[in-house]
């Protein structure tokens, strides 16, 4: 497996996985934090997320496929990944659901950006004769880590705090985000290890 193909599970294994820490326990934390927030609107919350990943991805991958090369990909993932990250940080202050409404937009925004260029790049890699091994790897790590952090982030609410919790998913995914510069130099110095 292509050293490039390691870092881009990594760093997803850090973003994504960190994301498990909470994503179980997600709507205690906004019953309990937010002003006038029901199941219902925690639903739309999941929707605007959810929504506006799915639109701007689309917009994302046709800006960036109209470039040759694979620097608006690069550029769009760590911008994407980053945006991810700081969102977890915005969640310690969500009091309203405008609020929250605003955060869930950006993650859905970040998660637009990050996507088509992290497929366009881990495709590159990928040996086509070990193409369902590989793609394998990277769903069982990244599985396997957000199955184990769902696990360990309801007793770190319990035992210290939310606010402790989505500050380790912040860290842990800007964490994930700084793996990306290993591509950058890899795609633009043309180093082959």
């Amino acid at each position: 497996m292509h050293k490039v193909l390691r870092i881009l599970i990594l760093s997803d294994l850090f973003i994504i996985g960190s994301f498990g820490l909470v994503q179980p326990i997600f709507a205690v934390y906004m019953i309990q934090n937010v002003v006038g927030i029901s199941l219902t609107a925690i639903g739309i919350a999941t929707t605007i997320q959810l929504v506006t990943k799915a639109i701007m991805q689309i917009i994302v991958a046709k800006w960036t496929d109209e470039e040759p090369g694979n620097r608006r990909e690069l550029a769009t993932l760590l911008i994407g990944s980053v945006l991810m990250s700081l969102v977890s940080f915005g969640y310690i202050w969500v009091h309203n659901l405008s609020m929250l409404y605003v955060l869930q937009f950006l993650y859905g925004l970040g998660g637009a950006l990050a996507f088509p260029g992290w497929v366009v790049i881990y495709s590159r890699y990928i040996r086509a004769e070990k193409a369902g091994y590989e793609w394998s790897v990277y769903s069982t790590i990244v599985s396997l880590g957000t199955a184990t952090a769902a696990a360990i982030g309801g007793y770190m609410a319990e035992a210290y705090s939310f606010t402790h919790l989505f500050v380790v998913i912040g860290t842990l995914s800007l964490i994930g985000s700084s793996f990306i510069s290993y591509i950058f130099k890899q795609e633009f110095t043309k180093q082959n290890p």
